[in-house]
């Protein structure tokens, strides 16, 4: 049975959490024993944040360079001054995947836009540590609202393949 949509919006909080974490303890050390605070389901025993996180980490680095990327920093930064850094947030994403890193017929649309996302707020965030929390929730809106019920699709987080 495929999860439902609050499920993924969950999962994805979680993720997020894991990597925007400050310090090398990760998740799972602190979750080891500990009953899970989030909406349960039969497909959620496979899901783990951090395996899911790191392979999101492991592919970031790719778009720094990138000009456009470096653009939509720049402009994802001045908007945090006026308040409107969600709407800047998916600006910047949709300008990094029209880069030519993202131009891979083979990778799926969403596949990149969670790639772009991640890269996009971890370089942010790192450049910037004062916009942590403003970066988190964008990343979390913007994940939920253009891959979530994509993943959804999928059957979770943990069948998705990045």
């Amino acid at each position: 049975m495929a999860p439902n949509a609050r499920l993924i919006e969950w999962q994805t909080s979680q993720i997020i959490q894991y990597l925007f974490e400050d310090n090398d303890i990760s998740l799972r050390q602190l979750d080891a024993g500990l009953e899970v605070d989030g909406p349960q389901g039969s497909d959620d025993e496979h899901f783990d944040p951090v395996i899911i996180g790191e392979k999101l980490r492991s592919v970031a680095d790719s778009f720094i360079e990138d000009v456009r990327f470096k653009a939509a920093v720049k402009d994802l930064k001045q908007a945090a001054a006026q308040e409107a850094i969600e709407v800047a947030f998916s600006h910047g994403v949709e300008a990094i995947i029209q880069s030519q890193v993202c131009e891979k017929a083979e990778v799926a649309l969403e596949v990149q836009l969670i790639k772009a996302s991640v890269a996009f707020g971890l370089y942010v965030w790192k450049s910037s540590p004062d916009l942590k929390n403003k970066v988190q929730s964008a990343m979390n809106a913007f994940l939920n609202r253009r891959v979530g019920p994509w993943v959804t699709q999928q059957g979770g987080w943990d069948r998705v393949s990045v």
